[in-house]
C-alpha cells in the first residue's frame, strides 16, 4: 500500500512515523511531507503514485481539503484520511469522499483500523470478473465495471470505456461478485458502490455522470450499504 502523510507540523509528521514504524503485517511504503505544494509537484508527474492519503486539514497556502479537491479530480479512487483537532470541517470532508476523519493526536490503534480498512477496500476493489461472449473471453477488474445490466437473455457490462455483453444469468453473475460492493438498485440492475458518485432520491448518479433509476423496493438496502461501503464497513 502506497501512502502519502502530510502535515506541517514537526511534531505530528514524527508521530506518524512513529506509528507506522511499530505497526507490523503489512506491506508499507510510506513518504511524509511537510507542505501540500511538495505533493503537488509530484502530481504532476505520477498520475496515481498513492493509495491513501493522511492529510491534516489546517495548513498553510493550499491546506489538505483544497489538496484532496485537487487530487479527486484527477484520481478518482484514492482514499483519504483528514487529520483535524477541530470538528467544524466535518461537513466539508465527506464531500471529497473521505475514507475517514481523525481527530488529533493520532494513536496506533487508530491507525491500525484504518489500515486494516484501507487493505479490504483494496484488496475488494482489485478483484475480476470473468465471462465469456462467444469466441471471446474477458476478465475485468471490479473498479472498471460501473453498473450490469440485465437485458433479456443477455447481460451488458457497461464501464468507463465500453459495454460488454454476456449470456450468464444474474445466478451466475452473482457467484463472482462481492456483494459488499456490488447491489440491486432494480431487478436488472446491479451498480458498483466503488463507482457510485452519489445518490439524488430516486437517482443513482454514477461516476461517469450516468444517471440510473433506483426502485423503491431497493431505496433501502443501497442506502445502507452505501454508507457501510463508504464508511468502511466490509
Amino acid at each position: 500500500m502506497r501512502i502519502a502523510v502530510c502535515d506541517d507540523n514537526p511534531k505530528e509528521l514524527e508521530r506518524i512515523k512513529g506509528c507506522f514504524c511499530r505497526i507490523q503485517g503489512y506491506d508499507l511504503v510510506c513518504s511524509y511531507f511537510d507542505s501540500t505544494s511538495t505533493v503537488m509537484e509530484i502530481l504532476k508527474t505520477e498520475n496515481s503514485p498513492y493509495d491513501l492519503y493522511i492529510l491534516d486539514i489546517e495548513m498553510p497556502g493550499m491546506n489538505g481539503l483544497k489538496l484532496a479537491k485537487s487530487i479527486r479530480e484527477k484520481d478518482s479512487r484514492a482514499l483519504f484520511v483528514f487529520l483535524t483537532s477541530y470538528t467544524r470541517y466535518m461537513k466539508d470532508v465527506f464531500d471529497v469522499v473521505t475514507f475517514d476523519f481523525i481527530e488529533k493526536p493520532i494513536s496506533d490503534e487508530k491507525l491500525l483500523q484504518i489500515l486494516e480498512r484501507a487493505a479490504t477496500y483494496l484488496n475488494i476493489t482489485s478483484q475480476h470478473f470473468s465471462f465469456g461472449y462467444r469466441a471471446s473471453r474477458y476478465s475485468l477488474k471490479y473498479d472498471r465495471i460501473l453498473y450490469i445490466e440485465k437485458k433479456g437473455r443477455q447481460a451488458l457490462i457497461h464501464t468507463f470505456e465500453d459495454v460488454y455483453k454476456t449470456n450468464m444469468t444474474l445466478e451466475e453473475i452473482w457467484k463472482q461478485l462481492n456483494p459488499k460492493s456490488f447491489v440491486h438498485i432494480h431487478s436488472s440492475y446491479i451498480i458498483n458502490l466503488y463507482n457510485l458518485d452519489r445518490k439524488d432520491n430516486e437517482i443513482a448518479i454514477m461516476r461517469n455522470g450516468e444517471k440510473l433509476h433506483i426502485t423503491k423496493g431497493y431505496r433501502r438496502e443501497l442506502a445502507m450499504r452505501h454508507y457501510e461501503f463508504v464508511q468502511g464497513g466490509m
